[in-house]
């Protein structure tokens, strides 16, 4: 995805957050209903803060409509110059392999402390973008539960009336920014999600090959936890994670799955240090 030509209308006070981001630093977390407005609040804030020469990471921990990286992952980028935002593409990636936060929400948000906490090691500026999901008994365990996790300074909160509200009066020693959603941004159809998705998948997966590999010393995970796969249990088609541990490689598509071997389509280059594949819920041949 392309950042440089997504035409973005700035609300008036997206420039002083922009000032006190720049004058505080520290990791800001976008909280925000969906159709909010909250990632395209994102991409300007890197655009913006990057041509002032703030280096700024960018963890995008939208699993369902990831702008950053793929549909099903936590991915994370810095971001230095203008070149950076023109390549709009993830550097490093956690496969989830659901589309739904509600799935596994302790998964979640391990999944973003563990890119926060890789941004941090070169960056002291960073952007947290999350799903919309805040209602409910779930919503607010996983927003809680980020913000417990990677302790942020800012609070970005975009809301149309006082949707959040029930979430920001129990946040404690955070500044919290409200920010009106954008009179600009339109909903979205489940149609057009699907599609969204479905024409980013096949952009990740054009032209790659057909690569068989070895099950030795390689371990299966599922929704966070190990297991020992049955050859009926995942369909063709399912998106998998190829691992070196925690760290997702690439992705993949399941093609066969034998007792010592595994047949995938994948644009990894090299198989070297792969020991884990994660099996996910998400069929792209369905």
């Amino acid at each position: 995805m392309e950042l440089k030509n997504m035409e973005i209308i700035p609300e008036p006070e997206w420039e002083r957050l922009i000032k006190e981001l720049i004058a505080h630093k520290g990791t800001a977390m976008l909280m925000g209903a969906t159709d909010s407005g909250k990632s395209t609040l994102a991409r300007y804030l890197i655009r913006n803060l990057v041509s002032k020469n703030s280096v700024t990471s960018f963890v995008d921990s939208d699993i369902g409509q990831s702008s950053l990286g793929l549909p099903g992952t936590i991915s994370m980028k810095i971001f230095k110059t203008a070149k950076d935002i023109e390549d709009f593409d993830a550097e490093k990636i956690f496969f989830m392999g659901f589309l739904n936060p509600a799935k596994n929400i302790s998964l979640m948000i391990d999944g973003t402390k563990k890119m926060v906490n890789s941004a941090r090691k070169d960056t002291e500026l960073i952007l947290v973008d999350t799903t919309g999901l805040i209602n409910g008994e779930h919503g607010k365990a996983l927003k809680m539960g980020k913000i417990r996790a990677i302790t942020p300074q800012h609070i970005i909160a975009v809301q149309r009336y006082n949707e959040l509200e029930h979430i920001l009066t129990m946040i404690e020693g955070i500044t919290i920014h409200r920010i009106e959603a954008s009179r600009m941004v339109k909903g979205r159809s489940r149609e057009s999600r699907v599609r969204y998705r479905k024409e980013r998948f096949d952009e990740y997966f054009d032209n790659t090959k057909v690569a068989e590999f070895l099950l030795d010393g390689v371990h299966f995970f599922y929704n966070g936890k190990p297991l020992m796969p049955k050859e009926a249990d995942f369909k063709k088609g399912t998106l998998i994670g190829l691992n070196h541990d925690e760290d997702t490689m690439a992705l993949g598509i399941l093609l066969e799955l034998y007792h010592t071997s595994i047949i995938f389509k994948s644009p990894i280059k090299s198989v070297r240090g792969m020991n884990r594949v994660v099996l996910g819920d998400i069929n792209l041949y369905e």
